[in-house]
């Protein structure tokens, strides 16, 4: 038997997705939010435990458009970060689908509410906007704030560089050093600073935490074209959130009903 919190979360998938009608064209739109798979401390979460979450309409034979729903993780590397990408894929799954108690596949599994609650969350963000579309909505997708984590130890002289650091110190008209211990903080033991502005330092980092303090929950932005307005680089972080170790949603059509669990 399907536990209540189970039970209530399918009947809001019935109301938003059992009666709507099949989508002939994709809308412009997509949606982002997040999961977290670690502890938060002061805003901050390793970017190993932060699982990205991306939906958005695909479009499939015969004029039908899946609902994708697909998560990716981040981890550091030489030139900074990077999230997503075949083998940083958490799931690959389409929405349309009716979850089910051990769904897998393209199918949601209906014992893990976090994600259906955020997939709904983000089908009705989408609808909203694709409604009203006066709601203001990015024009393109925003991703977190990084921070490089350094033992106190290996931060003492550290010197920044970087265009982004460069332009924002002749900006104000400060010398990157002054910036530099302006911005400096510390948390879980390790002296933090922007990736962007010290990602040649990358050997000597210990950590890179996304900054969820100032990051939306969820987030709508507009897509023309995919999967290029889902991959690409921001600041010294690259992404893509398109491209999945798991294979996609077919044009077959699908009944809702346990009996066509994908997979």
């Amino acid at each position: 038997m399907i536990a209540t919190f189970e039970s209530s979360l399918l009947d809001q998938w019935d109301q938003q997705l059992g009666g709507r009608r099949r989508r002939d064209h994709p809308r412009s739109l997509a949606a982002l939010g997040y999961l977290v798979g670690g502890p938060v401390v002061e805003g901050l979460i390793e970017i190993e435990k932060l699982t990205i979450v991306i939906l958005s309409d695909q479009p499939v034979r015969r004029g039908q458009c899946a609902l994708r729903l697909a998560g990716f993780d981040g981890r550091p590397v030489p030139w900074g970060a990077k999230w997503g990408g075949p083998e940083q894929s958490r799931f690959l799954k389409d929405l349309r689908l009716q979850s089910i108690p051990g769904g897998h596949g393209l199918r949601l599994d209906a014992g893990r509410p976090d994600l259906l609650r955020l997939a709904l969350a983000l089908d009705r963000e989408i609808e909203q906007h694709a409604r009203h579309p006066h709601l203001p909505r990015g024009r393109h997708l925003r991703l977190p704030k990084l921070w490089a984590g350094f033992r106190r130890s290996d931060a003492t002289g550290l010197v920044g560089g970087g265009p982004e650091l460069t332009a924002y110190a002749e900006r104000i008209h400060r010398s990157r050093g002054e910036l530099m211990a302006r911005i400096r903080r510390e948390c879980l033991g390790l002296a933090l600073y922007p990736l962007s502005w010290v990602s040649q330092h990358w050997k000597q980092a210990v950590a890179v935490l996304a900054d969820l303090e100032r990051f939306p929950r969820r987030q709508v932005f507009r897509v023309h074209h995919l999967p290029e307005d889902l991959v690409g680089f921001q600041d010294s972080a690259e992404f893509d959130f398109w491209h999945s170790r798991f294979p996609g949603p077919r044009s077959r059509r699908h009944r809702r009903g346990p009996a066509l669990a994908a997979g």
